[in-house]
């Protein structure tokens, strides 16, 4: 009961209606070390604050945000660096070309003095160890670098300018993975904060409120005394789809301690079951082509979890379009 969730997307929910609750009722119910304003701390350090008004104060990121932003960045200058070492690759083979007439088209003993020293003329994937060697090349044989290569100068100058652009590539990205690895510790800290803070909210309230007080409902846990099978859905809402589909639309609210639904139909005038299907949410599609139209169906909805299934609501009717 109360487990206090794992993932982000509930313990934000969780902490925004733990901060709520705090602010209707903390007072009266003698709420101390987990007031509204830790819990809103806490939640705020994950979410951010929004801009004012004219951006005034301006936005401040949240550490998900932070995350999200470094993953990103991480992501672009990693293909930055992916795109600069492709694009020197290409000069580098072009500037080797450009030797074939003195040292030969195939590797012989005349390229080590350029840094071929491994029987092979291939360009690594990271092709900033040939540049430099090709750079010192040229610059120790200047008669031999070549001003335009169809549009490349393969001069030693050139060769130290993508050289440096490599580096600059490859400093960038090894930079966003280490700013990317320090907001993902920030995040997995904040998150565990957030479970500390909720964990023991959860433990304070055990204190001072009965296990059967309505009142737990308002910061978002169940009530202690609460059954460990799901609550029966509410609400349940029947829209026909268009004219012959064979559809019919089914829409609930959300039923406590669900992890997922079971979702029925039976025929009304035998009693016969055509439908039956799990969902995750609290809504699904019934979809019936072999029924004939204007069927009239009963349907009904059960919420599930590992502890069991609720009952069903009571039954809808409804005609098949």
């Amino acid at each position: 009961m109360n487990a206090i969730p794992e993932a982000y997307d509930p313990i934000i929910q969780l902490l925004e209606d733990a901060a709520d609750g705090a602010h209707t009722h903390g007072a009266a119910v003698g709420l101390a070390h987990n007031g509204e304003a830790a819990l809103r701390a806490t939640l705020t350090a994950l979410v951010g604050t929004p801009a004012g008004p004219d951006n005034t104060p301006p936005a401040v990121p949240g550490l998900k945000a932070l995350w999200n932003t470094a993953q990103t960045t991480k992501s672009a200058k990693t293909a930055t660096l992916r795109t600069v070492q492709s694009n020197s690759r290409f000069f580098a083979r072009t500037c080797l070309r450009s030797l074939f007439p003195v040292l030969g088209e195939d590797w012989n003993a005349k390229w080590v003095e350029a840094g071929f020293e491994g029987g092979s003329l291939a360009i690594p994937a990271n092709p900033l160890p040939a540049l430099q060697q090709l750079r010192a090349y040229f610059a120790a044989n200047p008669a031999r670098e070549t001003a335009n290569v169809n549009g490349i100068a393969c001069t030693a100058a050139a060769c130290e300018t993508a050289a440096q652009a490599i580096s600059t590539a490859q400093s960038n990205s090894n930079q966003t993975k280490t700013d990317a690895g320090t907001a993902h510790g920030n995040y997995l800290a904040g998150l565990k904060a957030a479970r500390t803070r909720l964990t023991n909210l959860r433990a304070e309230l055990s204190q001072i409120i009965p296990d059967d007080d309505e009142r737990w409902y308002a910061f978002g846990f169940d009530k202690p005394s609460d059954s460990a099978s799901p609550e029966t859905p509410e609400n349940l809402v029947i829209t026909a789809g268009a004219p012959g589909s064979r559809t019919l639309l089914a829409d609930w609210d959300d039923a406590r301690r669900a992890d997922n639904y079971r979702l029925r139909a039976t025929v009304k005038a035998t009693g016969v079951q055509v439908f039956s299907e799990l969902v995750a949410d609290s809504q699904g599609i019934i979809t019936l082509p072999a029924q004939p139209a204007a069927t009239e169906l009963e349907i009904t909805v059960t919420a599930r979890n590992a502890t069991g299934e609720s009952s069903p609501t009571a039954p809808v009717t409804a005609a098949l379009p």
